[in-house]
């Protein structure tokens, strides 16, 4: 906790909590982690290592069988590159989350000192002002930040009830949607989606909101969209539903890399509900409803 309780959900956003604020946190994301169906995270990521190798092992046999000595030298530097590099790309995202962290922990002083004045009611009211807002407040003590805080508080509360999450909206605010894909013979309970992760996998839906909501192991996550912090709820999962997003997004990434079949595209909120029985096929892009609630 002390050298990396600075993460968590959305750790670029301030005003998501860490780890460090609450062991809670840490234990929900843990307790995707066990059972004697999950598999050692470890031993996943050595297989996969092993499998780019033995793929890159064959491209470079590949360029060699051609006598293509250029051809040959891109490939061997191309996939040093991916030996001793690219495992460090994350490296930027965590020092900037290990920054905002230590800002956190200064706002939330300066918000507990608020509260105890009565110039604040909750905690998590400072995260509705902004720095120089806050920065007059600590000076001018008579600045009432309760009405600032209420006005946006309702802006906030208001898209929280939002159920879609769209990809366009024109000028008058209409939400565009593109036609519906024209296949025969889609059976009835079959919902088209696009096929972001391959392989075949049954079990009961959850809809999720939140990372606070219950997730049950052998359970198909189904929710908008994903980020990092969501990765140990995949470890569980029998297969992924995501509401928007194309095969380089986050949910799909993870869900190739743990194996799990995963579906994007697909109205979670209109046409699945927690409960239900479905099929997720990524291979086709499809999520058979199997039985309803």
């Amino acid at each position: 906790m002390a050298c990396h309780g600075y993460d968590g959900e959305d750790q670029l956003f301030i005003s998501s909590p860490r780890y460090q604020d609450s062991p809670i946190h840490l234990l929900a994301r843990l307790r995707q982690n066990v059972g004697s169906e999950t598999k050692d995270p470890s031993i996943r990521l050595k297989e996969n290592v092993q499998k780019r190798k033995e793929a890159m092992r064959r491209q470079e046999e590949r360029a060699a069988s051609k006598c293509l000595r250029i051809g040959h030298a891109k490939i061997l530097k191309r996939n040093k590159i991916l030996d001793h590099l690219m495992w460090i790309r994350n490296a930027p995202k965590l020092h900037a989350c290990r920054v905002f962290g230590i800002l956190r922990s200064a706002i939330l002083r300066v918000e507990t000192d608020f509260i105890e004045n009565k110039r604040l009611e909750a905690s998590g009211d400072i995260f509705h002002l902004d720095v120089t807002e806050v920065d007059k407040a600590l000076t001018d003590k008579t600045m009432d930040l309760m009405i600032l805080v209420k006005r946006r508080q309702a802006i906030y509360n208001r898209a929280l009830k939002a159920t879609e999450c769209p990809m366009l909206i024109d000028s008058r605010c209409r939400i565009l949607r593109p036609d519906p894909p024209k296949i025969d013979n889609i059976e009835p309970g079959v919902l088209l989606g696009v096929a972001v992760a391959p392989g075949i996998a049954t079990g009961r839906v959850r809809v999720m909101n939140s990372l606070t909501d219950r997730f049950e192991h052998g359970e198909v996550l189904a929710t908008t969209v994903t980020s990092p912090a969501w990765t140990p709820l995949f470890i569980g999962a029998a297969g992924i539903v995501l509401q928007v997003g194309g095969a380089l997004q986050h949910g799909a990434l993870c869900a190739r890399e743990y194996g799990k079949p995963a579906v994007s595209n697909i109205d979670i909120r209109n046409l699945l509900k927690t409960g239900m029985l479905v099929t997720v096929d990524g291979n086709k892009g499809t999520v058979t409803i199997n039985t309803v609630v």
